[in-house]
């Protein structure tokens, strides 16, 4: 990458560190009718003289935003747009959704005494917090799954449900797909227009990774999120947090009995404060501009198009996607990009329940006057790239140091906070802090990974916990 965009040679090594090229998911963005009329009430506006524009509609607000308004001719200039979608959080939005969930627990021998009754207390009290018309079912998985109680009314089935919850005992492996394909299948007899969501915990490893994920992608392309949770020390948390990236749901893991009950009850507020669903993007990228990888979403990439695909937003939720872009323009060329975003309202009842917003061009031109370059830079959209691309770094370092190897792990990290020091110098105010608190835990972890051996509890803790707060920060903010 030619990175004409940077004066600083300082500026230009630390995001060369923190830029990471990602496989993309390969989704079909589902859209509705052409026939269907977009909702009234959308708006779009341009956003303090940056080059960005801002649009809303029923429920949701967003902005599209690029790091650059010109670049150097004759160069190839890593641009960054950047797509915020927030579900607005207004007194008829926080109406609960009518929700059928799938509870998916491992029941191997490892999760023998503390843990699998921490679990069962768990799940029962998630029963007992389900409104009467939420949908439930129960699946147990060990060496093959099983499912302990068919998806049906909470309200029908309260006590049965807690019961058989109770009779749950440990033994066998973990086979996390079968698990995963019972609760699927009994998702798929969900009473029409409600949100599903899976939940999945596991305490172990197996070797089915890439089925699992396969699962994971699907079901979210037909519109169910997936949220995984490890327990304990023991869980491959690079495996599990996976299946949170593919089913767009949450990743945590718990190592005390309190986190367990805390996970699923964010979990069912979250599915059932829901309000939008398949919300996604289309870019309409101009000659001279090419895709080269998205972060916060899966992307398709057409000809001339690249779909980003989100999934659901409850209310009060803020999705945010890094696309990364490659521009070759000569002197004196000018590119326009324009965007839509679509998105379905959940418990719409009756009317048009589909949200159509189109986003006017964003201009970037081509100059060979490098102060011109530096005038039009958005350094609030770089800051935020940033962010996320160290993020993705810092995953591969908590997965370096579950295997033992502390010199990359340590190496990436110590990579990331110069990426983010030379971020920060640039940063307007409004993204300083945040910056400030990212740097802050890249160098406790960095110091974590020189004084913990990889394999001690200390340092398995630490892995899971670098793992947890960058997978959030891919897509959300989270520092």
């Amino acid at each position: 990458m030619v990175s004409g965009w940077l004066r600083s040679p300082k500026l230009r090594r630390g995001v060369a560190v923190a830029s990471l090229v990602l496989a993309t998911g390969g989704l079909v963005l589902h859209r509705g009718s052409s026939t269907a009329a977009p909702l009234a009430g959308v708006s779009v506006t341009l956003s303090g003289g940056k080059n960005a524009a801002s649009f809303s509609g029923p429920r949701a607000k967003g902005r599209l935003a690029l790091s650059h308004g010109k670049v150097l001719a004759g160069e190839t200039t890593r641009v960054y747009a950047e797509v915020d979608l927030a579900a607005l959080a207004g007194s008829d939005e926080v109406e609960r959704a009518p929700l059928s969930m799938a509870v998916v627990l491992d029941t191997s021998g490892s999760m023998s005494g503390d843990k699998i009754a921490d679990a069962k207390r768990s799940v029962m009290q998630l029963i007992r917090e389900m409104r009467d018309d939420d949908e439930l079912t129960i699946v147990e998985y060990s060496d093959h799954a099983r499912v302990v109680e068919p998806l049906q009314r909470v309200g029908l089935a309260r006590g049965r449900l807690i019961s058989a919850v109770q009779r749950l005992s440990a033994g066998g492996g973990t086979n996390i797909p079968s698990g995963l394909h019972a609760a699927l299948g009994e998702l798929a007899a969900a009473s029409p227009g409600r949100v599903r969501r899976v939940v999945l915990a596991s305490d172990g490893l197996d070797s089915s990774r890439a089925q699992a994920q396969a699962l994971a992608r699907r079901s979210f392309g037909e519109g169910t999120t997936i949220s995984s949770l490890g327990i304990g020390l023991d869980f491959d948390e690079s495996y599990m947090s996976s299946l949170a990236v593919a089913g767009h749901g949450n990743f945590a893991f718990v190592d005390d009995k309190s986190s367990l009950g805390t996970f699923l009850s964010r979990e069912l507020r979250e599915a059932s404060t829901t309000t939008l669903e398949a919300a996604s993007v289309r870019l309409h990228l101009p000659s001279g501009v090419r895709f080269v990888a998205a972060h916060g979403a899966d992307a398709r990439v057409g000809e001339g198009t690249v779909d980003l695909t989100l999934g659901s937003l409850f209310a009060g939720d803020q999705r945010r996607v890094v696309v990364e872009l490659d521009v070759d323009l000569e002197a004196g060329d000018a590119r326009g990009l324009r965007a839509e975003a679509e998105w379905s309202l959940a418990r719409c009842g009756s009317g048009e329940c589909q949200a159509r917003v189109s986003v006017p061009a964003l201009g970037i031109a081509g100059t060979a006057n490098a102060d011109e370059v530096a005038s039009a830079r958005d350094n609030a959209v770089i800051a935020s790239a940033v962010s996320v691309t160290a993020s993705q770094r810092q995953i591969e370092a908590a997965e370096a140091w579950s295997k033992g190897d502390t010199a990359t792990a340590r190496r990436i990290a110590d990579g990331n906070v110069t990426a983010l020091k030379s971020a920060l110098a640039a940063a307007p105010a409004e993204e300083r802090a945040a910056l400030a608190d990212q740097i802050k835990s890249y160098e406790a972890a960095s110091g974590e990974i020189a004084a913990a051996p990889p394999a001690s509890p200390r340092a398995r803790a630490a892995a899971k916990s670098m793992m947890q707060k960058d997978v959030a920060n891919s897509a959300r903010k989270a520092f």
